[in-house]
């Protein structure tokens, strides 16, 4: 009794419970996120996973340093989605940004085609990274913040917090993660 009381207190007050280290940081790689808009009425789900150096080949694309890569899967949840991929990014460990390649050209590359409600579209994003190796990639949709992100949150641990709205892991205090730590490896 003592001890569901303490618990209580605890969740009163914002810190996390004794298990939540264990819990799955909600933007971690491999992770599903979603993205509404049109007032609701449009939904799709994404999710990211393999970020790592690509043996691809670039056709047509003349690199500045390393091409990376990751596996996006989208999803129409509800209404027609047009995936926009243009709209995707990496980040170093050293902060450094990598916009998505998306005028390159690969057979393996996500198609950016309109998904009716209920199909799939699964394919590669591309980067060129010409610093550190990326830790991060984040889906922006115009605001401050970004609207999805992924993290490879063993590489995560030199990087800065990432606030993003409605996220337990993006703060001082990460729920996911125990005190002091934010899920960016604060």
């Amino acid at each position: 009794m003592v001890a569901g009381a303490a618990l209580a207190g605890l969740a009163a007050l914002g810190a996390p419970p004794a298990g939540a280290a264990a819990e799955k940081c909600p933007h971690e790689v491999g992770s599903h996120q979603r993205l509404t808009d049109a007032g609701g009425a449009v939904v799709q789900d994404w999710t990211l996973t393999g970020l790592h150096a690509s043996a691809d080949a670039a056709p047509g694309y003349p690199l500045a340093g390393r091409l990376w890569e990751a596996t996006v899967t989208v999803r129409a949840v509800s209404g027609a989605v047009t995936p926009v991929i243009p709209n995707f990014s990496a980040m170093g460990t050293d902060h450094r940004s990598y916009p998505v390649l998306w005028q390159l050209a690969s057979p393996a590359g996500v198609s950016g085609a309109t998904l009716a409600e209920g199909q799939t579209a699964t394919g590669k994003v591309y980067f060129d990274v010409t610093g550190a190796d990326p830790a991060m990639v984040s889906y922006s949709s115009g605001g401050p913040k970004p609207a999805m992100m992924w993290c490879d949150m063993a590489a995560m641990g030199p990087m800065m917090n990432m606030p993003m709205d409605d996220c337990p892991c993006c703060g001082p205090d990460c729920a996911c993660c125990g005190p002091g730590r934010n899920g960016m490896g604060g």
